[in-house]
């Protein structure tokens, strides 16, 4: 029988995903659950959910490696203690960063006899292997699988964002220990009342931003180091020569000024590269995109998920994604049709795909419709969420 009341939420970065996840399900309960964060657009919502009271932690502080580690035991710290001095009746949901949250919510749960479930959104330590921080047979290495498999498999459920990741995680401990006895797979989801196709004709920013009477390849999002922003202005420049095909980014990061400087040093009509745009514009930027591109890290393969595909699935925008290997990126856009692939640093092959979609106007709307489709099947709030409650109510901690 079901005697779960409410539940704790412990996500110092909890933005609005998390806390959407967690509004939607503080509603199956009477008593008033809690969300424990830092994340400032969060806590803008103190006051505004009836269901859940969202308390203020420490901000996770990225200026440096020590403040980085300080704000992780501060919140890890302080979290321990609402672990220890909530009811027993509650549901503890913790994620996996801080990292020590896991090995305190197992000692909580193993003094107490308290539930606790996992998502996991970073593949730790997999992501420092694979990008060469650690060493697989290092003994640190070795220390924290043992904490990851001992955390896990007390949980009464483990839950990851894509499907190539859940593989992952099944060779890392017993899922058969859990209550669960699966790895649960929640996606990232966009806001598909808010993020929606819009015409060009009805988009006030098509003007403004010069997209008219063309076909407007899309890059929005972080430009990073790691991000394969060098063969989208290389396909750009190949492709310099077609007036119908416009390329537009927007974004921040290491490579902005040298992909603005790009643009001005190759004289490259085509293509505007832009800062972030005021939030407010989201909607509109988004919905420029017939053709958009999202690049997973060389390195990352089943072990992040780019959540920017879900807005640009949800814009109606076919996706074009630079990837390698087996990775959810790929996964995604198979199960729906929406897209297609082509390797990193392969900007030839990217141009190519870019022209053929332009040319081929019933192909490319065949694969935005069926984006938009996929988005509100697959990838929308109200799936991934009542795919979460379906989950935990077959293990009875969901009324």
């Amino acid at each position: 029988m079901n005697n779960i009341k409410k539940i704790l939420f412990l996500n110092q970065m909890a933005g609005p995903l998390f806390r959407e996840l967690a509004e939607d399900l503080s509603k199956n309960f009477v008593q008033k659950s809690e969300l424990y964060t830092g994340h400032l657009d969060t806590l803008e919502y103190i006051g505004r959910i009836e269901t859940l009271n969202i308390s203020k932690s420490p901000l996770y502080n990225r200026k440096s490696k020590l403040t980085r580690v300080f704000s992780w035991l501060k919140y890890t710290f302080l979290a321990f203690f609402k672990m220890l001095l909530v009811p027993k009746e509650t549901l503890i949901f913790i994620v996996s960063n801080p990292p020590l949250l896991g090995p305190i919510a197992w000692f909580v749960s193993k003094v107490r006899k308290i539930s606790y479930v996992v998502l996991v959104y970073d593949m730790h330590p997999d992501t420092l292997i694979s990008f060469d921080v650690l060493k697989e047979n290092s003994k640190a290495v070795k220390i924290w699988r043992f904490i990851n498999c001992k955390v896990w498999e007390r949980a009464s459920a483990v839950y990851t964002i894509g499907d190539v990741m859940a593989e992952r995680l099944v060779g890392q401990f017993n899922v058969s220990k859990t209550r669960l006895g699966q790895i649960g797979v929640i996606p990232p989801w966009a806001d598909i009342e808010l993020i929606k196709p819009i015409s060009k004709e009805n988009n006030p920013l098509t003007k403004e931003l010069k997209q008219t009477d063309c076909i407007t390849v899309l890059y929005s999002g972080n430009m990073g180091i790691s991000h394969d922003i060098d063969s989208m202005l290389k396909a750009a420049k190949l492709l310099r020569e077609h007036a119908n095909i416009k390329f537009l980014f927007i974004g921040e990061g290491e490579k902005w000024q040298s992909a603005f400087d790009f643009v001005k040093n190759e004289q490259l009509s085509n293509v505007q590269v832009l800062p972030f745009q005021p939030e407010e514009r989201l909607p509109y930027t988004m919905a420029l995109g017939d053709i958009s591109l999202v690049a997973l890290d060389k390195g990352a393969e089943g072990l992040m998920v780019p959540s920017k595909m879900y807005y640009y699935m949800a814009a109606g925008s076919a996706v074009i994604g630079i990837c390698q290997g087996h990775n959810d990126l790929e996964e995604s856009l198979l199960k729906g049709n929406s897209g297609l692939t082509v390797l990193p640093g392969d900007f030839e092959q990217l141009s190519k795909s870019i022209l053929r979609l332009a040319e081929d106007k019933n192909e490319l709307s065949r694969l935005k419709e069926n984006a938009r489709k996929s988005s509100i099947e697959h990838f929308s709030r109200h799936a991934c969420i009542s795919k979460l409650e379906h989950s935990l109510r077959t293990i009875n901690l969901l009324p």
